[in-house]
């Protein structure tokens, strides 16, 4: 058996992976990546160039982000805490075009997520604090920033909870609308495997 049990959800890329802790009386041992794995799996990563580290308070919301021209695709994972994690899928060939779906993650379940490029990013800190993990496969370029407003109404995204703790940049992120006629450019309009 393999060390992690690989899901593949609805929006083409984007997948779950649930890592098998190994438990005794002294606590547990979990590997929480392995190129060669998720490559037998058929999810052939780019090579994963940056890891970022992220800790937040109780209600912080990160999001949602993205980088323009296919340029990111991140691994997941909540290594202390608790948090709703939510993928957009901003690439307009895909069968799932600006559909979001969304999963907890938190350091019980082990849960990771495999966020394509060309889908939008959030989490917003259900425990106390949070420390989240984040592996990415393209180096970081201010350039290519995207934000798109948290609380936009065509995504209709359901937060867990109201009122939430965001920087500036992400209070003042742009609706969906200010920035959609730039998805052809950014994240094309070909079919989406």
């Amino acid at each position: 058996m393999g060390q992690f049990h690989i899901s593949r959800t609805d929006i083409p890329g984007l997948l779950t992976i649930r890592p098998h802790p190994v438990a005794d009386d002294r606590g547990w041992f979990m590997r929480s990546f392995s190129a060669q794995e998720y490559a037998t799996a058929g999810i052939h990563q780019s090579a994963l160039v940056q890891e970022n580290h992220s800790r937040s308070r109780h209600g912080v919301l990160r999001g949602l982000h993205t980088r323009a021209h296919l340029s990111e695709a991140k691994l997941v994972r909540v290594a202390r805490g608790q948090v709703f994690d939510v993928a957009v899928d901003l690439r307009p060939g895909s069968p799932t075009f600006l559909q979001w779906r969304s999963f907890v993650l938190d350091d019980e379940e082990h849960l990771q997520v495999r966020i394509p490029a060309g889908c939008a990013h959030g989490i917003q800190v259900l425990s106390e604090s949070a420390d989240v993990c984040y592996k990415v496969d393209a180096a970081y370029d201010p350039s290519l920033d995207v934000t798109i407003a948290w609380n936009d109404p065509t995504l209709a995204i359901t937060w867990p909870l109201g009122n939430p703790v965001m920087s500036e940049r992400d209070r003042a992120a742009p609706p969906l609308s200010a920035i959609q006629e730039h998805l052809p450019e950014w994240f094309g309009t070909s079919n989406v495997r």
